[in-house]
């Protein structure tokens, strides 16, 4: 073979292997990107308030508003662990009040669940935390709006009935209800802080009928 040939064969092989190096650089950047979008959650930062799934059991799908009463903070959710999951929010310092109650930082919210779970919900209740794992108590300035009835009563779709606990634990509880699988549950409410949080959280947890817990539980079982 002429060296001519001999060299043109050669680059055109050194092409395609630089071509398939590329594209698989590509795919290993992108598969990058994908787990680490799934290891650390999605985030969303609008007008102030930044959101985030990073916790688990659910998935935060999209936020929009500017949380007033006219125009709220909504959520648009799939909770995946029947369990619940928790929403962690970094509220900037210089957000204000946009529903005009007494707080330092207030604003209201919209949350739009899906039950992607595998069992129906009879209840959600929803709990505030300044510390992640110990439920909000008075001294940490974190409640839904206590002191104040800007946005009261609590209301929601799929459940006919809200209670609100300000003490000694901030608490919301949406009862008399079902959601089923695939069902959307939701919830309008606000949260307001006396002093500025570096980070809170808001743990969500649907309340499962007895009788369907049981079955699952059977079920379980009886696969081991």
């Amino acid at each position: 073979m002429a060296d001519g040939s001999r060299w043109a064969q050669q680059a055109r092989v050194w092409r395609a292997r630089q071509r398939q190096a590329a594209i698989a650089c590509v795919v290993a950047v992108f598969f990058h990107a994908v787990t680490l979008g799934t290891v650390e959650g999605a985030s969303f930062s609008l007008n102030g308030v930044t959101f985030s799934d990073h916790l688990g059991g659910f998935v935060l799908e999209k936020v929009t508003g500017e949380g007033s009463m006219d125009d709220p903070f909504v959520l648009i959710e799939r909770m995946t662990d029947s369990n619940g999951g928790t929403l962690s929010f970094r509220v900037r310092r210089d957000f204000g009040n946009r529903i005009g109650s007494h707080h330092a930082i207030a604003f209201a919210v919209i949350k739009i669940v899906e039950n992607t779970s595998d069992l129906a919900w009879n209840s959600f209740e929803l709990e505030l935390q300044s510390k992640l794992g110990v439920p909000s108590d008075y001294y940490d300035g974190l409640s839904f709006g206590q002191g104040s009835q800007v946005g009261r009563p609590f209301t929601a779709e799929g459940f006919d009935q809200v209670k609100v606990m300000d003490e000694p634990y901030d608490r919301v509880l949406f009862d008399h209800g079902r959601i089923p699988i695939g069902g959307h549950a939701t919830l309008r409410f606000v949260i307001s802080e006396t002093m500025p949080l570096n980070e809170a959280y808001l743990l969500q947890q649907p309340g499962k009928p007895v009788a369907e817990e049981r079955i699952t539980s059977d079920r379980s079982l009886a696969r081991k």
